[in-house]
């Protein structure tokens, strides 16, 4: 029943005065990747605000291990990366406020604990090794109808809960005890934030791969930090570029037959580049 939604947007791209949209793989990249866009740069924002880059960065590869984990035991690599990012961003918050830690020591101990158990599978399995490059540089091209599917419904979840608990989240990352006297459950929005930035990063690795999936959640939200005044601006205008950064990558990774998922980056850091000439 679901997949009876994807006909009449197909419909929708396939109207717009660009040939290559004509296609259904590209329709499907496009579709995934202004899905992505959108959430990666509202989670971004609050990213920024927690000054969680390094959070977002040790999720990404903890999924290298998902991966191998996923490949060892014989279950479908993504459903591996997804449960075992979302154990780990949820262990980092629990690791960080029981044991009174930083976010970036808690961090990275499950960094280095997670890579390295990685590397011993790959290393015990050398056959794994093959199947990993996908993973690493992503293939935005190669969607299924499936795919796209999942990511539609991962961004309609996505917003709903920012749309219920953004204000509460920034006002943790602002001041958590604070948020704490006024009655807001701290730690749990911390951990349902981090469950679903994992989450994000799980399906954004389908999009730049594992290397370079935390430039898409950092880099439009830095930016827009950089151009804007208020967290309102600071919104809008990270989606906006996101959504510039997308489309330009996939039209210049079409046009230099380059990765996609570099493309996006390099427009996107570009983007930040120009926004640092801004006057102060």
């Amino acid at each position: 029943m679901a997949e009876s939604l994807l006909p009449p947007l197909y419909g929708l791209l396939a109207r717009l005065p660009f040939e290559v949209l004509q296609l259904a793989f590209l329709q499907r990249a496009v579709s995934a990747a202004a899905c992505l866009a959108v959430v990666c740069a509202l989670l971004g924002v609050l990213v920024v605000q927690f000054r969680m880059a390094f959070f977002s960065d040790a999720v990404s590869h903890s999924a290298f291990t998902g991966i191998a984990l996923g490949l060892l035991l014989g279950v479908d690599p993504w459903l591996s990366v997804l449960a075992f990012g979302v154990g780990i961003g949820m262990l980092a918050v629990r690791l960080r406020r029981q044991a009174d830690l930083a976010m970036d020591t808690a961090l990275g101990v499950l960094f280095s604990a997670t890579i390295a158990l990685g590397l011993a599978i790959i290393s015990a399995r050398k056959e794994l090794a093959r199947v990993l490059p996908g993973f690493l540089y992503g293939d935005i091209l190669a969607l299924t109808d499936r795919d796209l599917l999942w990511i539609i419904l991962l961004t309609v979840a996505e917003i709903g809960f920012l749309l219920r608990f953004f204000n509460q989240l920034l006002f943790v990352s602002l001041h958590d005890h604070l948020a704490r006297s006024a009655g807001v459950p701290a730690q749990t929005l911390e951990m349902a934030f981090a469950a679903a930035l994992a989450l994000l990063v799980g399906f954004a690795i389908k999009i730049v791969g594992l290397l370079l999936v935390t430039a898409l959640l950092v880099i439009p939200a830095a930016t827009a930090r950089n151009l804007a005044g208020t967290i309102r601006g600071q919104v809008w205008l990270s989606v906006g570029l996101s959504l510039l950064a997308t489309i330009a990558g996939l039209i210049t990774s079409l046009h230099f037959d380059a990765a996609p998922g570099a493309a996006i980056i390099l427009w996107a850091a570009g983007l930040f580049g120009l926004s640092l000439l801004r006057p102060r």
